[in-house]
């Protein structure tokens, strides 16, 4: 991990059993309150820090400004806060960074990617919110010893850049803490939310009142209570994945025979209790993201007709696959809605990448762009063609690729732009069921199926951590590359080969099967498992 490479002395200030210092970035420089003229006064359990200047390069030069340091004792520990100004309009302040300093030696339990984590060497850096391995709601635990828990959360109200860093020093760990004010909103001023310091001998004691505030914040109820599930959503206990056609054109199922597969399942599962998911469905897989119509190749609209009318007569819902945020540039008047819907950095750069779709190694296909769906033309487009499609063919369900991407846009507010076209979608179709892909605390609130994330096919179930913080408000899936039980393949998702084929049995994960070509008659033993699954799920929690 990069740092300064010369001492920056900045004030410290110890209070409530921790040392911490502040430091101010902007897109230009860093900057740390002078400590020469810090005024620090105690008042019973608040101390206060205050300077009217600010030092850089080290502390060789200085820069008219404010700062000023809040820490107040709470329950467990200390809350910390932050505000900064500089006297220069034309200089953006983008985020203030807590460092806490001398913590003893541990690993971090409660991540994603729920395995417990060492600090390595050259340190770790987890984002919130990253919807796939790192933190889904902004509260890190690390475990130091039995029953011994530090832990340090945000208690920000809004959906903004959170960076939890933990870096080896002399002192022992340091941990720093870095809000990143949202994009749309920088100016030469900036507060932050408090940070909370503390100790605990229980998950539980710490998840709990985090939770009370997550549900604040968000607005988020309990699962059977939601106003945005429809009753149909709850008697689903397996999900089939059947996969389409591959971003090379080859075709795993065609629309009759994804009507065969559902016929076969419905023979083990009750049809009712069948959430069929279609990925690639439009055509190649990825290649037609932004230019959803049925794919000739695979049955026309006649073809895509007669399946969803053939699920419907099974008590099958159809759930087809959208990009949120993702299309592809070579699709017409790109230059009219794409281009001025792309993603930027804070700092004004573009925000790309490509997958290794053909086997090529070079990861740059240059096929897609990546849009935000907070930019009035992406989501009028994309909102137009999921509701045209809905209303044309009669399928109730939509499942949103990448949901869970963030990126601190300064032409749109990412989260408010997610929201916004989850709201527009119920209020079309109150009877429809939105899912996605990842999971973060405020993407719960507005989507509540989420598909679980992966590294390198590693699947991420999002109840592992701290169960109630996810199953309390959202159900899961298994990630689109689950291996099909045949030979391991993940169909039109990138990884190719899976041997993770199964879900585990859990109130927050549904059941969930791949179906590429042939799954079902050539491992019929296997699948019937994943089915046997699908019923005891149904017993146990529906």
């Amino acid at each position: 991990m990069q740092d300064l490479s010369f001492s920056f002395p900045t004030p410290r200030i110890s209070f409530g059993g921790f040392t911490f210092s502040v430091l101010i970035y902007t897109f230009s420089n860093v900057y740390a309150p002078d400590g020469g003229i810090m005024n620090i006064r105690r008042e019973g359990d608040m101390i206060l820090a205050e300077t009217e200047r600010l030092r850089y390069a080290g502390g060789q030069m200085e820069l008219p400004g404010r700062t000023k340091i809040k820490a107040q004792i709470c329950e467990r520990g200390i809350r910390v806060s932050a505000s900064a100004e500089i006297f220069n309009s034309s200089e953006d302040i983008r985020c203030i960074k807590v460092t806490v300093y001398g913590l003893p030696e541990g690993r971090l339990i409660n991540l994603i990617d729920a395995r417990p984590r060492e600090i390595p060497r050259e340190g770790l850096n987890l984002k919130y919110p990253e919807g796939w391995r790192d933190v889904g709601t902004p509260l890190v635990i690390m475990e130091i010893g039995k029953k011994n828990l530090l832990y340090f959360r945000s208690l920000d109200e809004k959906v903004r850049d959170k960076r939890f860093v933990f870096v080896r020093s002399g002192e022992g760990i340091n941990t720093e803490l870095i809000f990143e004010e949202a994009a749309i909103r920088m100016t030469n001023r900036i507060q932050t939310p408090e940070w909370e310091i503390g100790h605990s001998n229980t998950i539980t004691d710490i998840y709990f009142p985090h939770m009370k505030h997550v549900e604040k914040c968000y607005g988020l109820v309990p699962w059977e209570n939601r106003t945005d599930v429809p009753g149909w959503a709850r008697e689903i206990s397996l999900v089939a994945a059947i996969h389409c056609q591959h971003w090379t054109g080859y075709v795993f199922n065609d629309y009759v025979q994804v009507l065969e597969n559902l016929k076969k399942i419905c023979r083990q599962v009750e049809g009712n209790r069948v959430l069929a998911y279609l990925p690639g469905w439009e055509g190649r897989y990825y290649w037609k993201y932004g230019d959803y119509v049925p794919d000739d190749r695979m049955g026309g609209e006649k073809g895509f007709r007669k399946m969803c009318d053939g699920a419907r007569q099974l008590g099958v819902h159809v759930m087809p696959m959208f990009g949120i945020n993702v299309v592809g540039s070579h699709i017409d008047n790109y230059e009219a809605w794409g281009l001025p819907s792309e993603f930027i950095g804070p700092g004004g750069s573009k925000y790309g990448g490509s997958v290794d779709w053909d086997g090529s190694r070079h990861y740059d296909h240059n096929s897609n762009r990546n849009l935000n769906p907070a930019a009035p033309r992406w989501q009028n487009r994309l909102y137009s063609q999921v509701t045209g499609l809905m209303d044309k063919y009669g399928f109730d369900a939509a499942f949103f690729d990448i949901a869970a991407v963030w990126l601190n846009d300064p032409n749109h507010y990412l989260y408010d732009g997610v929201k916004h076209l989850m709201e527009r979608l119920k209020k079309h179709n109150p009877g429809m069921l939105l899912s996605g892909e990842g999971w973060y605390d405020g993407l719960a609130a507005c989507i509540p199926l989420l598909q679980c994330g992966h590294t390198d096919g590693v699947l991420h179930w999002h109840d592992e951590a701290y169960a109630p913080v996810f199953d309390t408000y959202a159900r899961g899936f298994g990630h689109l590359c689950l291996g099909d039980v045949s030979r391991g393949s993940t169909g039109v998702h990138e990884l190719g080969f899976n041997p993770i084929q199964r879900c585990p049995l859990r109130k927050g994960i549904i059941p969930t099967i791949t179906i590429v070509d042939g799954t079902l008659d050539k491992a019929p033993a296997a699948a019937a498992e994943i089915f046997k699954d699908a019923n005891t799920y149904a017993q146990l929690y529906l």
